[in-house]
């Protein structure tokens, strides 16, 4: 079995808002590669507290901005050995609600739109993402896990030939 370096990677903060059966997606540039649909999200700064990390990101990608209190939906943990990436990252998906009218201004360059979009189609286009793990947000959509539920997972090969394999889910 391969060595994995155990470092921890930054904490990704992610916002799950839903609308009259709907899920908020941002998307990006077809030909970056991270590019196609995704929950607004992003990167925590060093110094900077989960929750703020996360009104930031939503307003950055999205103009909205945050109402109440949030609620952990999932907590996903990705150890991660892709050549380029090795290492162990977090991402914490928060259900949110949220005010304001969408206007998206990214200043990475990676979200241009924001989209209120069918839960079916979303998810279809989630699961059309390498790094996207949908079974934790298909589980808490469904009910079928409580809120807070901790998944790990491991992803190993190439981008565009990463295999993904469930260690664990932690109830």
């Amino acid at each position: 079995m391969p060595s994995y370096d155990r470092r921890m990677l930054p904490t990704i903060v992610v916002a799950l808002l839903r609308q009259d059966g709907r899920l908020l997606l941002v998307g990006g540039h077809e030909s970056d590669d991270r590019s196609g649909w995704m929950l607004p999200g992003g990167q925590v700064e060093a110094t900077e507290a989960l929750l703020d990390a996360l009104a930031r990101e939503l307003a950055e990608e999205t103009g909205l901005v945050m109402r109440g209190q949030p609620e952990i939906a999932f907590e996903v943990e990705v150890e991660l050995e892709t050549g380029a990436t090795n290492g162990t990252y977090r991402a914490i998906t928060y259900v949110r609600e949220a005010d304001g009218d969408l206007q998206p201004n990214d200043p990475d360059g990676i979200v241009h739109t924001a989209e209120w979009i069918e839960v079916a189609d979303a998810l279809k286009r989630l699961a059309a993402l390498e790094w996207y793990e949908c079974e934790p947000l298909h589980r808490f959509l469904d009910g079928e896990t409580r809120a807070g539920a901790v998944y790990r997972y491991r992803m190993t090969g190439a981008q565009g030939a990463m295999t993904r394999t469930a260690l664990e889910i932690v109830e």
